[in-house]
């Protein structure tokens, strides 16, 4: 396995188990915005276990990094991490105006900006791992 993809890697691994934590939390908020701040616990601690496996890949890509032997080795990868970004941002972006009540409208927008920011957090320092990698 080339070492730029374990940045990639990382970066699919963290979004989709954030986004399902998201999606799982995000309904609860729909249901009963009054427990925002349990709930809003609750998806921080899942966030915390969810990143654990991309940091320890985010970790061993950058030991393991080396000069990539031509530009076209990063193309796929930093393809892979800008399009979990793009998949990540419209997702959250579709939970957020679907099936909301308007009695939990501000809170669910709220959380769905928390988590747009802390979503992106691996595959930006995914992209910067590549970056390093440049020939």
């Amino acid at each position: 396995m080339d070492n730029a993809y374990y940045f990639a890697f990382a970066a699919i691994l963290a979004v989709i188990s954030i986004l399902l934590v998201f999606k799982k939390n995000v309904d609860k908020l729909k249901e009963n915005p009054e427990e925002y701040g349990n709930i809003q616990t609750k998806f921080f601690i899942g966030v915390a276990i969810a990143e654990t496996i991309p940091l320890i890949l985010i970790v061993f890509g950058l030991m393991n990094a080396s000069p990539a032997s031509s530009m076209e080795d990063l193309y796929i990868p930093g393809a892979i991490v800008i399009f979990s970004m793009i998949f990540a941002a419209f997702f959250i972006f579709l939970q957020r105006s679907v099936g909301v009540p308007e009695e939990s409208k501000q809170k669910v927008t709220h959380f769905s900006m928390l988590v747009l920011m802390l979503i992106n957090a691996i595959p930006i320092v995914s992209l910067v791992g590549l970056f390093m990698m440049m020939p």
